[in-house]
């Protein structure tokens, strides 16, 4: 929703807010009426109602903290987040204490570390809450000292009684936190409670530099569960570790979130650094269950521990160009994954890691919670020892030393052809080709021992990494447009299932061996494809995939039953495991430094597309200013390109350059029904013209734009100042012709360069839209001359196409319900109408300031506006619903925005479509 006012309150979301506090207030409830029920002569009851309740709490904690990943409350998302951690461990703790897995004489041995962890935790939180709501420093320091009392109870019962107290004055906190954003809200911010109000957080440049990534408090608290575990065990305050799986298990997959979240914060070190502590705690947390069916407790195997050893050396080489901080954790992290598969638990090795690696991430949980919520840097982690330039300019040299100066690309040459991945890497999230190549190494020198010892040992390193978090990176490649690696990653991740699972399980005996060799060959076949496709993608591609076609082969005979020499699968997967830590090194690199410093290979076939000796299709980075020039250049040439834009990918023509809006009209299948549109970058562009607008459409428009809102107005003298020429018959219909300015800064500044553009749909008709900008050289093909590349759409709906034809008479038509909803755009109208002094107006406010459609300050509104807002929404959902395809040609949607019901007026549409602009 538009911000309201200068207030931060208006600046976040409130429903995930009023979410996630509702989440406070029923987790606290529950566990002071559970501490008030208790028999304080008696062992703590153990209830599987309140652990359900807990884990649904905590769920829809979860889902509050990841819906303000986008905002700029750093300290209230991880406060959720963490809280959701908190709640759900709580409830599944409670859950398998009532199923009987885990024991209820050594409940204390699970409850403690994480009462420690959280009690530090939430104190750090109340400190940077100050700083954005004392409502929620407060709710902080109150859950700070219920983990006190927690932790007395834990030793003295009667401490549940102050516990319970602390954890019932949240309860009404949180009750009053909530009726006062409910207020605000309903209000505009009219009526604020006691409390309630903030200033606003002004941000720059040099702030997003302070705190690049604002989730790393967040994974260093949930670091500090795991480790608080091991701590405890080896200072001997607990006796066992296997009562905190459950803590220690959510942690783990917190961590795997806020890799994700990293990547998409362009994070590539923290990414692949938490992708990997992930796998270990949840691969440790696995051992730990074991103990409780009899098995002994399980270390990671010896040759999976050699590589996250390894990689963590590698973490630890390359944070000399993060923080101190990042070294010292990354050093602290590779011995205790040195020492617990050689010492076991009890090593002083072990136990001194675990400690300083518990005190790093209390001391950057404090840190950066602190940084984060005050935008700035009160508490120091370390510069970089090692500048990202340095490394940069360190391997740049190796290059020049071995190819030569002369070989190498000139830094100023941008006008040539682009294919690499360096323009499909421009999307909202950072190249995951490390976690794919990390998981599947870890994977490989996992299953290398699976033949020897307990076939269940090494089941959590073979499913999570080559699973799940492969899986993961495949459908970050696909969101950025690489369709080979995402598919490869992909299909890798359902094998390595595949074979962890049904290897473990001895699904091999019997009749099913046939069955799952049937599902190997299927996997054999399918990478034959991916060998066939390396051949022009990279030298290093070509390798692995050429070494996991042998390990089809292994897992095809293993399922017939045939023998084969444990050290020959050995071989292949240490050959496998190397090649993957090579493209990992390599893509962590490249990543890091921003720019291609280490080379995977050369194509063995390079596929080249010339047409006869024409000019192949520019690939443009969006990101850079040249980029836009480039494509800018090839528009006042006479050349139709693909453009991104506040919606959808459109194909785009020059208005002065008659010959290209052809060229752009003829190039799409069947354009004949689908008239092109006009885009301009300001409406100063009109300014000649305007008295053939009227004062109200010109009014309208200036409200209105810019935005995904296209207006559909009369055909008239004004568009012979473009200088369509003949081409201007391809420009909407004989009676109207539909215009936008978009609201997005690279389209816009195009046109600032270009002038005036012609605009469609860059799909053939009857296909879907197209969101990504390697899909629009794979729809229009070489019949583009250009591309402007910025990933995927911002949005996967077209624009609002909104018919002006009648609205000096009061009426509004919908040819299309988009992004912007119906309602909305007849509230921006009622406005200028009533600006202008039209009786009988739908407006929905009582007062006379206007609305504008984005970041405009409006005024409050009433009970009856909210009930009105929700009335309309309602009827522009079952519009849109209705809206497809196949209603071109019919009646436009109607909206009479006159008389005097406005409820009526509101909801006053029709139900049947004319035509279909493109976006």
């Amino acid at each position: 929703m538009p911000n309201r006012n200068n207030d931060m309150v208006a600046t976040v979301p409130v429903g995930p807010r009023v979410q996630g506090m509702s989440g406070v207030v029923l987790g606290s409830l529950v566990l002071a009426a559970h501490n008030f029920s208790l028999d304080l002569t008696v062992a703590a009851p153990n209830s599987l109602i309140t652990g359900t309740v807990l884990v649904i709490t905590g769920l829809l904690q979860f889902s509050a903290g990841v819906r303000l990943l986008r905002g700029r409350c750093h300290t209230l998302t991880t406060l959720y987040l963490s809280l959701s951690v908190l709640w759900g461990s709580l409830g599944s703790a409670k859950i398998l204490e009532v199923l009987g897995i885990l024991s209820l004489d050594n409940r204390r041995d699970g409850l403690l570390p994480g009462y420690g962890v959280f009690l530090f935790l939430t104190l750090f939180l109340g400190i940077a809450a100050t700083k954005e709501s004392s409502i929620v420093s407060w709710i902080c320091f109150l859950l700070s000292f219920s983990m006190v009392m927690e932790i007395v109870a834990l030793f003295y019962p009667a401490g549940r009684w102050g516990a319970a107290c602390y954890q019932a004055l949240p309860v009404l906190l949180g009750l009053y936190y909530v009726v006062g954003l409910t207020v605000s809200y309903c209000t505009g911010n009219a009526v604020c409670l006691p409390g309630m109000r903030r200033e606003r957080q002004e941000t720059d440049e040099e702030d997003d530099q302070i705190v690049k990534n604002d989730v790393l408090s967040f994974a260093y608290a949930m670091n500090m569960i795991p480790t608080c575990v091991l701590a405890l065990f080896f200072v001997g305050a607990t006796h066992s570790v296997n009562q905190a799986a459950p803590w220690m298990a959510l942690a783990g997959l917190a961590q795997l979130l806020v890799s994700v979240v990293s990547f998409r914060r362009e994070d590539v070190f923290h990414g692949a650094v938490l992708s990997l502590s992930s796998t270990f705690w949840l691969g440790i947390t696995y051992g730990f269950l074991s103990t409780l069916w009899g098995k002994a407790e399980l270390a990671p195997p010896f040759l999976a521990s050699s590589i996250l050893v390894l990689i963590f050396l590698i973490f630890f080489l390359l944070s000399f160009t993060q923080t101190i901080s990042d070294v010292v954790y990354n050093l602290c992290f590779a011995i205790l994954v040195l020492s617990l598969p050689t010492t076991g638990l009890s090593s002083t090795y072990l136990g001194i890691s675990s400690i300083l690696l518990l005190l790093i991430s209390l001391y950057c949980t404090f840190a950066l919670a602190l940084n984060s919520a005050f935008r700035r840097t009160l508490v120091p982690v370390g510069r970089s020892l090692l500048p990202q330039e340095s490394l940069r300019e360190l391997f740049s040299r190796c290059r020049c030393a071995r190819q030569g100066y002369e070989s190498l690309p000139s830094s100023s040459t941008t006008d040539n052809v682009s294919t690499s991945t360096e323009i499909l890497g421009y999307s909202t999230y950072a190249s995951a080709d490390t976690l794919g190549f990390l998981s599947n190494a870890v994977t490989a020198l996992a299953v290398a021992l699976l033949s020897t010892g307990d076939r269940s040992l090494v089941l959590p390193w073979v499913i999570v990494p080559g699973g799940v978090i492969q899986f993961v990176a495949g459908t970050i490649s696909f969101s950025r447009g690489k369709t080979f690696e995402s598919t490869a990653f992909m299909v890798y991740s359902m094998m390595w299932l595949l074979w962890g699972s049904v290897r473990y399980s001895g699904v091999y005996r019997g009749s099913e061996g046939l069955s799952v060799a049937a599902g190997a060959a299927s996997f054999l076949l399918f990478n034959l494809f991916v060998i066939f496709l390396s051949v022009v993608i990279n030298k290093a591609w070509l390798v692995l995939s050429v070494v996991f076609e042998v390990v089809c082969v292994l897992f095809l005979l293993d399922a017939l039953g045939v023998q084969t020499s444990q050290y020959f699968e050995l071989a292949v997967m240490c050959v496998f495991g190397a090649v993957c830590v090579y493209c990992f090194c390599v893509h962590l690199l490249n990543g890091m430094c921003g720019e291609e410093v280490m080379s995977l290979g050369s194509p063995l076939l390079t596929l080249r597309s010339d047409r006869g000796g024409e000019q192949v299709c520019v690939m443009a980075d969006a990101r850079k200013a040249n980029g836009v020039k480039q494509i800018a250049e090839l528009m006042k040439d006479g050349g139709i390109c693909g453009m991104p834009t506040d919606t959808v990918y459109v194909l785009v023509a020059a208005c002065n350059r008659p010959a290209a809006v052809e060229r752009a009209y003829r190039t799409k299948k069947q354009a004949e029904e689908r008239p092109m549109s006009i885009w301009i970058s300001q409406l100063s562009q009109l300014e000649p013209a305007r008295e053939e607008f009227g004062p109200l459409l010109w009014d309208f428009m200036k409200e209105v734009w810019p935005s995904s809102i296209s207006l559909v107005i009369k055909r008239g003298p004004w568009l012979d100042r473009f200088g369509l020429g003949d081409s201007a018959r391809y420009i909407g219909t004989p009676e109207s012709i539909a215009i936008r300015i978009p609201d997005c800064t690279v389209a816009t500044h195009l046109i600032d360069l270009v002038g005036p553009i012609a605009v469609t749909s860059a799909n053939p008709s009857g296909e879907a839209d197209t969101t990504h900008h390697s899909q629009v050289r794979a729809k229009l093909g070489d019949n583009v001359d250009g591309v402007l590349c910025d990933g995927p759409s911002p949005e996967n709906v077209a624009s609002t196409v909104v018919n002006c034809a009648k609205i000096d008479e009061g009426e509004l038509g919908f040819f299309r319900v988009g992004i912007v909803p119906r309602a909305q755009v007849i509230g921006i109208f009622d406005s200028v109408r009533r600006r202008h002094g039209r009786s009988g107006s739908a407006g929905r406010r009582n007062n006379s300031s206007p609305r504008r459609h984005y970041g405009s300050t409006n005024a409050a509104r009433t009970r009856v506006d909210v009930v009105r807002d929700v009335a309309s929404g309602l009827a522009g959902v079952v519009a849109h619903a209705q809206d497809d395809d196949s209603d071109i040609g019919a009646s436009p949607q109607v909206a009479v925005v006159g008389g005097t019901d406005d409820t009526a007026n509101s909801l006053a549409f029709s139900t049947t479509n004319l035509l279909n602009f493109q976006s």
